[in-house]
């Protein structure tokens, strides 16, 4: 028998881990909005080749740690709608003048086209792997937005991705912050045409918060440990956003994916792979991948020249094994270029990308990286959109190529900084592998334990 004291203990306990159904909203419309249906054709053709309902997009863990608002026109002025892609469903949450007027503070008042925002939820990710699961959050958010990004500048007479203040504003208006959620990017469309979208399905959900989950108290203590070195974010741009290259140095634009194939088409086909058979991979079909890296995107982030890239061939013909400087003029990565230092054997490579067994034989590595300073004083959100655009890219590249290609945040960074001879103050941000595909039937990554991790 527990004493009085322990018993109320107990029952706070109880109470915590009790669950509650959400509360009914009004009817399930089998039709949705018309002027929703821009927004729910770009997320059928995201959710292509997805083994989720889902975006067709690189996951950490393939916990996906984001939400979808839309923000569109409507008979009774704007409102915003949380979008399912999985569950093929739309929510109203928000209508009237304050969507208006968050437009306004969002410098996108004078468009007459929908807006979709992405909400990250950190919580996700950091519940898993801890800290660093921030960054991962970050990374994965960006891979999702430069996806809709590319797929939507093919199907709208314009597309743009803004971060900043324009983001700021929708997530007040949404309420995202109560729930522990904030505004990652908005991506703006214009030129759309209304119309029906059929397989999806609509309910009223005004009145009640726009979030589908409430945070428990551990997700609202995680919450706290980022809040507060989130950036203040710069005011909206009144222009649109012309495409530019994220690559430091870029002058030279894409001449476009490799085969003049579709973002459509290659993200249908994009996968991450479980591991890497141990061959050469081709030095001229390298560069094609490579030369992604230039191609324009129209993201509000400012010029900056600070995002470097770093290729480490390890295992490449037509090019002697080191660590190369990525180009963004001229050849990529040419095979007159020296080397800045040797290509790592296996088990560095293995110790530095945190004993993960399958990246053993991969042919060629790419890391994104930039100096502590220029992080620190741009942004970590920032950079990490950057870098994770920058790899988005490669992957639509790979695809073209045929090229197995995976990504990783689970590594050392002061070692990968020693081992590509990079400058003593840059600091990795993201690894991107390369190579011929292997035959393992299982990735490690989206099992529960955290096996970059050192198995924590």
């Amino acid at each position: 028998m527990l004493a009085p004291a322990r018993a109320a203990d107990a029952a706070r306990l109880w109470d915590r881990m009790a669950l509650a159904a959400r509360q009914p909203g009004r009817a399930v419309r089998d039709t949705v909005p018309p002027e929703l249906g821009p927004v729910l054709e770009l997320f059928d053709a995201a959710g292509r080749g997805s083994l989720t309902g889902g975006p067709s997009v690189p996951s950490a863990g393939a916990l996906y740690p984001y939400e979808f608002y839309a923000v569109v026109p409507g008979p009774h002025g704007w409102a915003v709608h949380a979008v399912d892609a999985a569950r093929r469903r739309c929510r109203l949450v928000r209508r009237g003048p304050d969507v208006a007027d968050a437009l306004r503070d969002a410098g996108l008042d004078h468009l007459a086209g929908p807006v979709v925002v992405v909400a990250l939820r950190p919580w996700l990710s950091m519940r898993k792997y801890g800290d660093r699961g921030y960054l991962y959050a970050q990374l994965d958010a960006a891979h999702v937005a430069t996806h809709l990004l590319c797929l939507a500048a093919e199907r709208h007479r314009h597309a743009e991705l803004r971060t900043g203040a324009a983001a700021t504003a929708l997530e007040e208006v949404i309420g995202l912050a109560d729930g522990c959620r904030f505004a990652h990017s908005a991506l703006v469309l214009r030129g759309g045409t209304p119309s029906p979208v059929p397989g999806w399905s609509s309910v009223d959900g005004l009145g009640g918060v726009a979030w589908p989950e409430a945070p428990s108290w551990l997700e609202r203590e995680c919450w706290k440990s980022v809040e507060e070195h989130r950036p203040v974010r710069p005011a909206a741009p009144g222009t649109p956003v012309r495409p530019h290259a994220l690559l430091a140095g870029a002058a030279e634009p894409a001449a476009g994916f490799p085969g003049g194939q579709s973002p459509t088409s290659l993200a249908a086909r994009r996968r991450s792979t479980k591991d890497f058979r141990p061959e050469a991979l081709d030095g001229a079909t390298l560069d094609r991948v490579l030369a992604v890296l230039r191609t324009p995107l129209a993201v509000d982030l400012p010029p900056v020249a600070g995002l470097s890239a770093t290729l480490v061939a390890r295992n490449v013909r037509g090019r002697a094994p080191g660590c190369y400087p990525v180009r963004g003029t001229g050849p990529v990565c040419g095979p007159e270029s020296a080397p800045v230092a040797a290509a790592p054997p296996e088990d560095e490579l293995l110790r530095a990308c945190m004993d993960q067994e399958h990246l053993r034989h991969a042919a060629a590595l790419v890391l994104f990286h930039t100096a502590r300073q220029d992080l620190l004083c741009h942004g970590i959100d920032d950079t990490l959109l950057r870098a994770g655009a920058l790899a988005h890219l490669l992957y639509l590249g790979a695809a073209g190529e045929g090229v197995a290609i995976t990504a990783i945040g689970g590594f050392d960074g002061p070692r990968w900084r020693a081992l590509a001879g990079l400058p003593g103050r840059d600091e990795v941000l993201y690894v991107v592998l390369l190579g011929g595909s292997g035959g393992a039937a299982l990735k490690l990554d989206r099992l529960q334990p955290a096996y970059a991790h050192t198995g924590r």
